[in-house]
């Protein structure tokens, strides 16, 4: 039963993710030297937002980790015989987490405009 639910949400995910508005960037640098210096501090600053988002999505996916183990000892200490501790799932939920970069990128499409370049934007549908 558990696995047919992952079948259902991960086949309404493939749905969803096919019928998604995608957008592609095109980046025209800025003209002046400032500019440029001014666009490579952008670009830090969004791989400082990348590191710290893939270490929340880490965090997550550790803290998902730790409950399932929890929350298995705490079956198996509840279990009254042999037969209830195999009923008992070591697995829990799922607990991949994906580092969520979107805001990251917002920001750094709003410092690169600001320090004179262009940002282009096209919907791919």
């Amino acid at each position: 039963m558990k696995n047919l639910k992952r079948i259902f949400f991960g086949l309404a995910a493939i749905i969803a993710l096919a019928s998604c508005t995608t957008y592609r960037y095109e980046y025209i640098a800025p003209p002046t030297e400032h500019g440029k210096t001014c666009a490579m501090q952008c670009m830090t600053t969004k791989q400082v937002c990348y590191n710290s988002m893939q270490q929340q999505a880490q965090n997550s996916t550790n803290n998902c980790q730790q409950q399932n183990h929890l929350n298995y000892q705490a079956c198996v200490n509840r279990a009254q015989s042999h037969d209830d501790v195999k009923k008992c799932n070591p697995n829990g939920m799922y607990c991949q987490a994906h580092a969520n970069n979107w805001q990251c990128d917002e920001s750094y499409r709003q410092c690169f405009a600001a320090c004179g370049g262009t940002v282009n934007v096209f919907k791919n549908e």
